[in-house]
């Protein structure tokens, strides 16, 4: 019974954010995902409130690779494609940060923590593609359990710090140093204004209803058949054969014109990605970060931030663009399960195919 009270509030909480994102603007310009992240942790710090992290942490892994084939139904892949190669550079620039970062962050503790090398190396892992890179690693290191738990507590938390800078402060402070983004789209070329849900006629709102089942149905059957492909390849769910089989389907049915042209597709894959936020911030848990390892966190904190420091210098150097810049460097510190998250809280929808790639 519980559990189904979580559920619920995870996904009644976001049709609450955007029914008052559009009647208050301070929702609008706070963003809506950082309101529902921080919601979701004050929810999941509540002393007496009892919350099932693993029933979170599933609602994050499943409800990203449905909204990722929504938000990409409606895509034009053909421009955003044009953008491939500042990405690419970029990316590469960031897998070089982690690398010196990880070297600085071993020569610093290499007398104070057994394990410094091979956490080093957990440590490039993790920031050229996220979590499941850092458990992969770890394992072929044969690191010691309680190493790879504590380390993996410390990303966590760390992680969530950045997370919070990315969807608030972190465009705003890097456009006064890195170029702007330059846009694929023409001057001339207008976005299509879908009209607002309820103020559809009966017959159109069923038409929409329909057509947003639809593709739910065909968004799920996705994320079916890449987990399924996942097991057979690897034997387990692995995240990115997952993320990649998602992707093709959005990708490939942009290209379907009655797939295209299916209205609110944008807006559910956007709703979805408010359940993640919400879900993710609950399973943030203050008290472990007020007694993780100050010497691992310390390891991490620098491993983390000077890659994000030395890929920031890069960028300058390099005139990468500042979205180009975040959202590279989202996909290394995260992997692609944020880069949709982070695009619309920085609202450039342009990147999101070259992020994902």
């Amino acid at each position: 019974m519980l559990q189904i009270i979580q559920v619920v509030i995870i996904f009644l909480i976001p049709m609450l954010i955007l029914w008052a994102s559009k009647r208050h603007k301070i929702i609008r310009t706070l963003s809506p995902i950082l309101i529902a992240y921080a919601v979701g942790i004050v929810w999941g710090n509540i002393p007496g409130i009892p919350l099932d992290r693993g029933l979170s942490d599933l609602l994050t892994q499943v409800s990203v690779p449905i909204a990722i084939p929504l938000i990409l139904f409606s895509a034009d892949f053909i421009k955003w494609l044009r953008s491939a190669k500042k990405t690419v550079i970029s990316f590469v620039l960031m897998i070089a940060s982690a690398f010196l970062a990880a070297l600085l962050a071993a020569w610093v503790f290499r007398g104070t923590i057994d394990e410094f090398a091979k956490i080093s190396g957990m440590m490039i892992g993790v920031y050229t593609g996220g979590t499941p890179n850092l458990m992969a690693v770890g394992l072929m290191l044969d690191v010691k359990k309680d190493t790879l738990v504590l380390v993996s507590t410390c990303d966590s938390i760390l992680g969530g710090a950045y997370f919070l800078l990315l969807i608030s402060v972190i465009k705003p402070l890097l456009s006064k140093i890195l170029r702007p983004f330059e846009s694929l789209s023409s001057s001339d070329e207008k976005e299509e204004i879908i009209p607002e849900f309820s103020s559809l006629e009966k017959k159109e709102k069923i038409k929409a209803v329909k057509g947003v089942s639809l593709a739910l149905l065909i968004c799920i059957a996705g994320l079916g058949v890449s987990a399924g492909i996942a097991l057979l390849l690897t034997g387990n769910l692995d995240v990115a054969i997952v993320m990649l089989g998602v992707t093709s389907v959005g990708v490939g049915l942009s290209f379907v014109k009655k797939i295209k042209e299916l209205k609110y597709t944008f807006d559910v894959g956007q709703y979805l990605i408010l359940v993640f936020s919400i879900a993710l911030g609950s399973m943030v848990n203050i008290k472990e970060m007020l007694s993780a390892s100050p010497q691992v966190l310390g390891f991490v904190a620098i491993s983390m931030f000077g890659a994000i420091v030395f890929h920031l210098i890069f960028a300058i150097i390099f005139k990468i663009d500042v979205d180009t810049a975040i959202i590279t460097s989202t996909a290394g510190v995260y992997g692609p399960a944020f880069i949709v998250p982070v695009a619309n809280a920085i609202k450039n929808k342009e990147v999101i195919v070259a992020g994902l790639t």
